[in-house]
């Protein structure tokens, strides 16, 4: 699936970030008074989705780098990962409506980890060290 460690570190990153998010999440919604076992499953299951969904993403994007780093062509990659940015949205709108029709998980928590990703890769940047890129040290 991944072999590339920059792609799995950075992953791993990202879903300990989202992980402490959703935890956070959990207890403004405790300290809020609004804590329920909702709540909780909600932000479950959004954090795993939201995890799964930058996965994907992950995989998609090291497999079209590796191709076109192997002299594939750059452009069929680029169509790619867009045609997977697609599918991605598509599918995580599906499972979405189809889990907040079926079961009484909280809306606003299952859907809050979802903005968590853009957040944890916007604070890893930021203290992101200098000689740093991507999760990785230059050489």
């Amino acid at each position: 699936m991944l072999h590339n460690d920059a792609a799995i570190r950075q992953f791993i990153r990202i879903a300990l970030g989202v992980a402490a998010l959703t935890a956070l999440e959990i207890g403004v919604y405790a300290l809020l008074g609004r804590f329920s076992v909702d709540v909780l499953l909600g932000a479950l299951f959004g954090m795993v989705v939201s995890c799964a969904n930058f996965l994907a993403l992950t995989v998609t994007v090291s497999r079209a780098a590796d191709r076109a780093e192997g002299g594939g062509d750059p452009i069929k990659a680029r169509a790619a990962v867009q045609g997977s940015s697609v599918l991605r949205l598509l599918v995580l709108a599906a499972v979405y409506i189809l889990v907040l029709k079926l079961t009484t998980l909280d809306p606003l928590a299952a859907v809050l980890p979802l903005v968590f990703v853009q957040i944890s890769i916007s604070l890893f940047e930021f203290f992101r060290k200098d000689g740093e890129k991507n999760g990785s040290k230059r050489s």
